[in-house]
């Protein structure tokens, strides 16, 4: 009986869905199956042309100064103080930043006192000194001249006993003189060693001090302008970890980074267009710098240079405005890479590629066959210089 229904009820399912799919073939037709568009092979076919080409590359400048310093520390520390920013000019020797040096200008300060206290002991027993040397000078002089009284009696002397007395007085005198000759003497050659000596250890302990100080500051080496700072207060720095980096403004150049792809096209003689923007109609011409590096201050006197990174850099143009010559501002560059008056061109759709070999397919009539490209040369967004064995006017069929 249970068998009996389960078949009723499958029949009659199977005749309602034959039912409804007949009802909806009826009522709407079914979607088609849609064609893929018409491909127009008129437009794959390209000409080759001969005519003029420039190859140019757009890259985005900045001014910069061609003498550069990097600034650090000589100690490891905190930074408790950062007078200036981005783009500060300062003076030579002016103060740029400092580590924690509360106890060691205390050290300085005690250390100068103890050398002015030095000093003036110092000078003190040099005046003593030179007193007493003019004291000796005076008593040599006084001498002298007994001598000479005493020489004009033994000669006015009359009697043997007069003479006699006489010759012993100006004995007695030029010994007196030879006395005062070796007080002066003694007085010439009395130096003050330990006054000296305390000077010198003062004076050391100063210098010191002002070292440590000073490995612990940042000074400006010249009138320049802060370029880059990475430093803050209250941050932890390494000793000789670069804190600033600095330039002279007072001679600028051109600087853009460098693009590997075009690098070893780029020439001394290259042709660059300079502007401040791509919608002003002024530019000027310039010229690249091949393996130029800024120059360090702390190095220019020996001719050496100094490393920054991977950079074209230009010269300014020389009718510029002083008041267009601004460190930091941007400017937009044109590198012409190469032009030509006569090459054949195709665009870049109608070259094929094949493991890094370049060819197209040329039609000759109803025959198609493949010609290599030695070269390609110059290239703009819808033109390449190609060096091969065709013709202006040959018909090439694209990919």
């Amino acid at each position: 009986m249970y068998k009996l229904s389960m078949r009723v009820f499958l029949v009659t399912t199977c005749v309602m869905l034959v039912v409804t799919s007949c009802g909806t073939s009826n009522s709407k037709a079914p979607t088609p199956t849609p064609l893929p568009p018409m491909v127009s092979y008129d437009k794959s076919i390209f000409t080759v042309e001969r005519g003029p080409i420039a190859e140019e590359k757009d890259v985005l400048g900045e001014i910069v100064p061609s003498k550069q310093d990097d600034l650090f520390f000589r100690a490891s520390g905190y930074v408790t103080r950062v007078t200036v920013k981005e783009g500060d000019t300062v003076k030579q020797g002016d103060l740029l930043a400092e580590l924690q040096v509360g106890d060691l200008l205390n050290q300085l300060q005690q250390a100068r006192i103890d050398l002015e206290v030095a000093q003036a002991t110092l000078a003190k027993d040099e005046s003593q000194r030179q007193y007493d040397i003019a004291r000796a000078q005076i008593n040599v002089t006084i001498w002298e001249k007994k001598i000479e009284l005493a020489k004009l009696d033994v000669q006015n002397a009359i009697g043997v006993e007069a003479r006699l007395k006489a010759q012993l007085d100006l004995d007695i005198t030029e010994q007196n003189l030879a006395l005062a000759q070796l007080d002066l003497q003694k007085a010439n050659e009395q130096i003050n060693v330990y006054e000296q000596q305390a000077v010198e250890r003062s004076k050391l302990a100063v210098e010191r001090l002002d070292s440590l100080i000073n490995e612990q500051r940042i000074f400006a080496p010249y009138d320049c302008i802060v370029l880059r700072s990475r430093l803050r207060p209250g941050q932890s720095i390494d000793a000789y970890a670069i804190g600033f980096t600095v330039g002279d403004p007072s001679n600028l150049v051109v600087r853009a980074s460098l693009d590997y792809e075009i690098r070893d096209k780029v020439k001394k003689d290259s042709e660059v267009h300079f502007a401040f923007s791509t919608d002003t109609p002024i530019s000027y011409t310039i010229q690249y710098l091949p393996n130029f590096l800024p120059v360090s201050a702390s190095q220019e006197a020996g001719g050496g240079q100094t490393i920054s990174g991977d950079w074209f850099y230009f010269t300014l143009p020389t009718d510029l405005p002083k008041e267009d010559l601004e460190v930091g501002r941007q400017a937009f560059l044109t590198l012409v890479l190469g032009r030509k008056k006569d090459a054949l061109l195709l665009p870049p759709a109608a070259i094929r590629n094949y493991r890094g070999l370049y060819f197209v397919i040329v039609l000759d009539g109803d025959r198609r066959r493949r010609v290599e490209i030695y070269q390609i040369g110059l290239k703009t967004a819808d033109r390449w210089e190609i060096i091969a064995d065709l013709n202006e006017g040959d018909q090439v069929l694209g990919p």
